[in-house]
C-alpha cells in the first residue's frame, strides 16, 4: 500500500477515534486495533537547486558505517532516493533491495556509475569500521579532506559518528542512525547541534511513542529485552514509557557479536538463545523488545525468535523491516525511510551549498506506519482487525489468500 492510503486511512482511524482501547475493553480474543497518531510536524528543510563546486567539480561524499546491515542499508538507500528525487544525481535504476541493502556495496555502486555533474561518491571514502580499523580510516580521511577530495562525511550509527566527531576534521559531518546523538554527545541539542560541522536527525520522542503503539496493541506486563549497549537500544526512552505505562522490563546485557571468526559467532547466537528462553522460562516475560543490532545474520531470526513464538509471546520490533519477514510479530516504525530519505537529503544539500550544519533542524518526526507478520500473529493468537491491516504498509503471510 502506497504511503498515501497509508496517510488516508490513518487519517480516517484518527476521526473515528478507533484504536487499542478496544483491545483493552473487549479483550485480546475477539480483536484488536492500534491508534497510530500522527505528532506535530518538525522545521522543515528547503530543497536546494542542484550546483556543483565552486570549481566546477562536483561534491564527494564519503561514507562510514559499522557493517553490512539491512537497517543502516535502508536508510542509505532512501537518502540515495532522496538525492535524486531533489535532482542532484541521476540514475535510470538503483539495483538494490530497499529492505536488504549492503551500504558499502551501493555506494561502490554509484563511485562506479555516472550519476551526473553536482555529486559523486568515491570507493577509496568508503569504510565499514568492522573490517577497516580506526587509524586506517583516520589517516584516509585526513588525507582526503587535505586534498578537497571530500565535501561532506556521512556517518551511519553511534559509534562510526563519534569517531568521526574526535577526528576534528573541519569537513561536516552529517549523522544517520544515531539514537540519541544529545545523550551521546555527539551534538548540544535537537535544536542547535552546537558545531557548524555536526548535524544528526533524530527524533527524540521516537521510541517512547513506538512502545506506547506496541503496548496499545498487546498490553503486556513485563517486557524483555536484550542489549549491546543502552544508548544503541534506546533503554532510557523505553523506560520512561514504561514508567508512564506501570509495565515491568526485564532487560540483559550481553557482549556485541564477535565476527572475528566462525566459532565466536556461532558462540555467540547460542549465548544469544540461551538468554531469550531464561527470560521465558525464569523471568516470565510476555513481550520482547527486539533491538538493534541484535541479530545480524537475519537467517538466523526464525530460528532465534522461536522460543517466543512457541509460548505466543509477541516480538516487536525496534528497527528493521526485515526481522518481521523472518519471524517477529510486527514493527511500529520508529523511522519512515522514504520522507527521512528527501529530509536527509535536502540537509545533506543544504551542507553542500555551504549552510552551516548548526543551523539545519535536526528533528524528522515520522508518521508511523505497521509492519505485520500474519503467520507470526496466527501462531501467538493475535487477530488484527480489518482496519489495522488497512493500516499496515507491509503484511507478510505464507496464505495470502486466506483459509
Amino acid at each position: 500500500m502506497r504511503r498515501k492510503a497509508l496517510t488516508i486511512c490513518l487519517t480516517i482511524m484518527l476521526v473515528m477515534q478507533s484504536g487499542c482501547g478496544m483491545l483493552r475493553e473487549r479483550g485480546q480474543d475477539e480483536y484488536v486495533d492500534i491508534d497510530l497518531g500522527l505528532g506535530g510536524l518538525p522545521r522543515a528543510t528547503s530543497a536546494v537547486p542542484p550546483q556543483t563546486r565552486d570549481d566546477g567539480m562536483p561534491f564527494t561524499l564519503a561514507y562510514v558505517d559499522i557493517d553490512p546491515y539491512p537497517v543502516t542499508g535502508m536508510v542509505l538507500y532512501y537518502i540515495v532516493m532522496g538525492l535524486r528525487d531533489e535532482g542532484w544525481i541521476s540514475f535510470d535504476y538503483l539495483p538494490f533491495d530497499p529492505g536488504d541493502t549492503d551500504a558499502g556495496a551501493l555506494i561502490n555502486w554509484l563511485a562506479r556509475t555516472d550519476i551526473g555533474p553536482y555529486v559523486r561518491f568515491d570507493e577509496s571514502a568508503n569504510y565499514y569500521t568492522e573490517f577497516t580499523d580506526e587509524e586506517e580510516i583516520r589517516r584516509s580521511l585526513t588525507e582526503h579532506v587535505r586534498n578537497g577530495a571530500v565535501d561532506v562525511i556521512i556517518t551511519m550509527g553511534t559509534g562510526p559518528a563519534a569517531m568521526i566527531a574526535s577526528f576534528e576534521l573541519q569537513v561536516p559531518v552529517m549523522m544517520f542512525g544515531a539514537v540519541d546523538p544529545v545523550g551521546s554527545g555527539l551534538v548540544m541539542s535537537l535544536e542547535d547541534s552546537g558545531d557548524p560541522y555536526r548535524w544528526a536527525t533524530f527524533d527524540p520522542t521516537a521510541y517512547e511513542r513506538q512502545l506506547v503503539y506496541y503496548y496499545d496493541c498487546f498490553p503486556f506486563r513485563n517486557l524483555g529485552i536484550v542489549y549491546h549497549n543502552r544508548t544503541i537500544a534506546a533503554l532510557d526512552s523505553y523506560e520512561k514509557a514504561a514508567d508512564t505505562l506501570g509495565i515491568r522490563m526485564t532487560h540483559s546485557q550481553i557482549a556485541r557479536i564477535d565476527t572475528s571468526s566462525e566459532d565466536t559467532v556461532n558462540r555467540y547466537y547460542e549465548h544469544l538463545n540461551a538468554e531469550f528462553k531464561r527470560l521465558v522460562e525464569q523471568e516470565g516475560i510476555d513481550a520482547f523488545m527486539l533491538t538493534t543490532d541484535i541479530v545480524l545474520d537475519v537467517e538466523r531470526t526464525e530460528e532465534l525468535l522461536e522460543v517466543f513464538t512457541e509460548n505466543k509471546i509477541p516480538v516487536f520490533v525496534q528497527v528493521g523491516e526485515v526481522l518481521v519477514e523472518r519471524g517477529a510479530l510486527m514493527n511500529v516504525s520508529a523511522l519512515e525511510m522514504e520522507g527521512l530519505g528527501v529530509f536527509s537529503a535536502r540537509s545533506i544539500t543544504q551542507a553542500l551549498a555551504g549552510a552551516p550544519l548548526s543551523e539545519l533542524p535536526q528533528e524528522y518526526r515520522n508518521s508511523p506506519y505497521l509492519i505485520l507478520n500474519l503467520d507470526v500473529a496466527e501462531r501467538i493468537g493475535f487477530k488484527p482487525t480489518f482496519d489495522m491491516l488497512l493500516a499496515c504498509e507491509r503484511v507478510y503471510t505464507s496464505n495470502p489468500g486466506g483459509n
